[in-house]
């Protein structure tokens, strides 16, 4: 009920897409498109939309940044049946958005559309996920993942990778930044210049 794919959870009116006639607009226009009226651009049913917690609905939390929603799941508090039942879904609701946030991406809002990311953001997002699966033994590539990413991160970002390599995972990856090449156990520099006159190995 409280997902905008489904047929129970989306607006009859604009089928989920959260825009004024959107489901005959092209992906690349919903962005721009006026909010639909039926749903206010919350792509929800009326019956997900009335709902709430702690005095926000499913909407208005989804409209907060990871950071910002991160720090509101923090303060929730239970009591009671509601906490038996919320015990698992909030531990895994804390996990996941701190994982997005240690990615360097807790500015992103939630309810952000996936085509409007970078390919810096949609690998760390990528990467998130799978430092939450718990997946051992995999060979990671990321292409230049600091790209778009304030300084202060990159340490966060660093720790993370480590804590794959850690877990006996292998991180490869193509890089520039000074740090991220520092933290590096190997390093294979390739050149002498870009593109046709690269591809030989100038240092190892």
């Amino acid at each position: 009920f409280f997902s905008f794919h489904t047929k129970q959870g989306r607006c009859e009116a604009c089928e989920g897409t959260g825009a004024e006639d959107g489901h005959t607009l092209a992906l690349a226009d919903l962005a721009d498109a006026p909010p639909c009226r039926a749903c206010g651009g919350s792509r929800l049913a009326p019956l997900p939309r009335g709902f709430r917690l702690a005095g926000l609905r499913y909407h208005e939390v989804n409209a907060f940044s990871i950071g910002e929603a991160l720090r509101w799941a923090r303060r929730l508090s239970f009591t009671g049946d509601a906490a038996i039942i919320a015990e698992a879904p909030l531990r895994e609701l804390l996990r996941r958005l701190a994982f997005v946030d240690d990615v360097g991406l807790g500015y992103l809002s939630l309810d952000r559309r996936s085509f409007t990311l970078s390919g810096g953001e949609m690998q760390r997002l990528r990467l998130a996920a799978q430092l939450g699966s718990g997946l051992t033994g995999a060979l990671y590539v990321l292409d230049e993942p600091t790209i778009g990413l304030h300084p202060r991160d990159t340490g966060r970002l660093l720790r993370n990778l480590r804590a794959l390599v850690d877990t006996g995972s292998t991180v490869l990856m193509v890089e520039h930044d000074a740090d991220t090449i520092r933290a590096a156990d190997h390093l294979v520099d390739l050149g002498p210049g870009g593109g046709r006159d690269g591809g030989r190995i100038v240092a190892a």
